[in-house]
């Protein structure tokens, strides 16, 4: 008896039973039988079989690439707050005005409450509750101090610094609030592992490489220039917050940081990297060549001839400020970059928030220049 084996979807060990059995059946041999079909077996399993026979359909999953694994932020929606360590946040722009953040740390040397003060405001619990930090107390341990509003649920959201959700939700860009992130970064007490609250300002996380970064600088959220206005690619951006992961200095964002209130005021809402846009103008149209910004300088008679210092310099930049046009500023109005109507709000140069910054280092109150000067002086910072 001739059996005909079939090959339209059975497997070769199947087809070998079948036969022998049959084989069995007609009074034929077996074991010869078992011998041919372990033989078709062979033949079948190399690849080596005829053209009736059918393919594997089971997928090679060796050669194919693994699967992405959504980042940790990927599903984070807009407007959502998410807590987060400092060495979490990456930089959207390349440089910083040192000299904001020397006087910060200066005023902090000087008075240790006013860390925790600012920092409980900058995460929106109001500010440092009475007594509310000892000397041992650290950003680090969030049980060491006590803000104002203990109930976190009742936080204002609305100061936030804003973060934008990378490729595949792995990564979170800061957009704004680099300086003060940057202070907390460089404090004895702070650093990395720092936890803050952040709030997502949107969501790029479909987009990856050179997409991304044309969706970043299309909307606004980066700000590609060096500490010169001079421009750079995306991976050139520092790899960190803080003074040495590749923050550059720009004496103009300083400059400016130190005009506020006297030559502009920072309106609600603001537009990102609005600072560093009039640092941008200034660049252009207020040489800082005739200044010495290691000195505070005088004041006396008149802060815009008396002489060649610091203040002197945020005087006469904050007039250029006021007496600048619409469009000019970097193609912004006035308005939009809180321009002022009057150098100092229209007050004589020792009251109001000028008359602040000119008190020195001696004074119960000193301002933010004389802060900033003392500390690199102490600290041999040139």
């Amino acid at each position: 008896m001739t059996i005909t084996s079939s090959r339209h979807a059975l497997a070769a060990s199947l087809i070998s039973l079948v036969s022998v059995f049959a084989l069995t059946a007609c009074g034929g041999d077996p074991a010869s039988t078992a011998k041919a079909a372990t033989a078709d077996s062979a033949t079948s399993s190399s690849g080596a079989s005829d053209a009736a026979t059918t393919p594997a359909t089971t997928p090679d999953t060796a050669s194919q690439p693994a699967a992405t694994t959504p980042g940790k932020w990927q599903a984070a929606a807009a407007g959502q707050v998410i807590d987060v360590t400092l060495g979490d946040l990456h930089p959207t722009q390349a440089s910083l005005g040192y000299d904001q953040i020397y006087y910060k740390l200066g005023r902090y040397e000087a008075d240790m409450t006013k860390e925790f003060d600012d920092f409980c405001a900058d995460e929106g619990l109001t500010g440092l509750a009475s007594n509310g930090s000892t000397s041992t107390s650290t950003l680090t341990d969030a049980t060491s101090y006590t803000c104002t509003v203990t109930d976190t649920s009742q936080r204002d959201t609305s100061v936030l610094n804003p973060v934008v959700i990378g490729p595949n939700g792995d990564t979170l860009y800061l957009t704004d609030g680099h300086h003060g992130s940057s202070t907390y970064y460089e404090v004895p007490n702070g650093g990395p592992t720092v936890h803050v609250h952040v709030v997502v300002k949107d969501n790029l996380s479909a987009y990856s490489g050179s997409t991304f970064w044309a969706e970043m600088q299309s909307r606004g959220y980066t700000r590609l220039k060096d500490a010169n206005g001079a421009a750079i690619t995306p991976d050139q951006l520092p790899t960190g917050l803080g003074l040495k992961l590749g923050m550059q200095n720009d004496v103009y964002r300083s400059l400016v940081y130190f005009t506020r209130d006297i030559g502009y005021s920072k309106p609600t809402p603001s537009t990102d990297f609005l600072e560093f846009y009039w640092a941008d103008w200034l660049r252009t149209t207020f040489p800082l060549t005739g200044y010495t910004l290691t000195k505070a300088g005088t004041t006396d008679p008149d802060p815009a001839t008396a002489d060649t210092g610091y203040l002197n310099a945020v005087w006469n930049a904050s007039v250029k400020m006021v007496a600048s046009t619409d469009g000019e500023i970097s193609g912004f109005t006035g308005a939009q970059l809180g321009r002022l109507a009057q150098v100092n709000a229209g007050k004589a140069y020792t009251k109001g928030n000028f008359g602040d910054l000119i008190k020195p280092i001696s004074a119960s109150k000193p301002g933010k220049i004389a802060y900033a000067l003392d500390y690199k002086t102490r600290h041999g910072i040139q």
